[in-house]
């Protein structure tokens, strides 16, 4: 049976796509995964899309590219991914089921058998489809390691193409399947640590520079410390009623900012207001919001023990990230 597109290393990935950088393995394992994963490629190229009649130069070429300068991250990529998916659905499924129909049904009169849907044209045409496949390929080797010895995968990749039969691929592999398992999750040990050891680089990296900032801003005019670390400014003074208890349901405006001055959430910006109980936010607001009354506006910096903490939020609040938040206090019910 012809493997499905990716299916062999489909778990390597799914094992590897949070590794920030390469794993440190010895060059010859790095070596050897290399060469297993090319070889499925090729195996795959060779047996599972034959019916494509793709240009294999073209799909080689598309590999190495991405593989060298192409970025993960980029919108190339999303509008590669886009456009290969469009193609899968509209062009290339409906063509191998027919094709699997015409090679199935026996029968003695074949002209009454569906006619194959059109494979190729002007919008999508032999060499596209073999760019969109390498350019995908590309992209599969390198989320599941950046240093995978292309050389390696390539060598492997032109051995599939040169299989006659299906049966040959235990030949081609350098591992056995429980090798292949163990070389794998060495892989993943080591994408873990490296991405752990980054993870506490930038906490401790994060939290010194968050109090720094905060040290700076604590010498600005009119700046107020709390006891936590909160530090506040009024910056217009209400004339209502103030928030006393954690169960204060609080109607405002407001403005969050990282320290580094990006905007990362706002009510302005959405054009409405939001309410919320004390109870319900981060410390830092919890308690800040306590001391401004209604109709005035205070500006918030919240170290991150009082904020989201080692965790962080999303993806525009690091972890150990101090925060400036800039509020207008509209309603206060108790």
């Amino acid at each position: 049976m012809k493997k499905m597109f990716f299916a062999a290393v489909a778990a390597v990935a799914a094992l590897s796509m949070t590794a920030c950088e390469g794993a440190g393995l010895g060059k010859g394992e790095i070596d050897t995964i290399s060469y297993a994963i090319g070889a499925d490629l090729g195996f795959n190229l060779n047996f599972g899309m034959t019916d494509l009649d793709l240009d294999n130069e073209i799909v080689k070429d598309a590999i190495k590219k991405f593989y060298k300068n192409g970025d993960m991250e980029g919108e190339e990529l999303v509008q590669v991914r886009q456009k290969m998916t469009e193609f899968q659905y509209t062009r290339m499924m409906p063509y191998l089921n027919a094709k699997h129909v015409q090679s199935t049904i026996v029968t003695d009169c074949p002209d009454t058998l569906p006619a194959l849907p059109t494979l190729y044209d002007e919008e999508f045409t032999r060499e596209d489809a073999s760019r969109l496949i390498g350019t995908n390929m590309g992209a599969w080797v390198k989320s599941i390691d950046r240093e995978m010895h292309l050389k390696s995968v390539m060598r492997a990749i032109e051995d599939g193409l040169k299989l006659q039969s299906e049966e040959e691929i235990d030949s081609l592999m350098l591992l056995n399947t429980d090798q292949m398992r163990d070389a794998y999750m060495a892989l993943q040990a080591e994408q873990q640590k490296k991405a752990m050891e980054a993870r506490e680089k930038a906490l401790q990296e994060n939290l010194e520079a968050s109090k720094a900032w905060l040290a700076e801003v604590e010498k600005m005019e009119g700046v107020v410390k709390c006891e936590s670390g909160l530090l506040y400014r009024i910056d217009r003074e209400g004339t209502g009623i103030q928030a006393t208890a954690d169960t204060n349901i609080v109607e405002v405006n407001y403005e969050g900012k990282t320290r580094t001055g990006k905007i990362f959430d706002s009510s302005y910006e959405r054009g409405e207001s939001i309410s919320f109980p004390l109870n319900g936010v981060i410390k830092g607001w919890t308690e800040g919001m306590k001391c401004v009354k209604e109709g005035g506006q205070i500006t918030l910096w919240i170290p991150s023990e009082l904020a989201y903490g080692e965790r962080g939020a999303g993806r525009d609040i690091a972890p150990n990230e101090a925060l400036e938040f800039k509020v207008e206090l509209i309603k206060v019910t108790e």
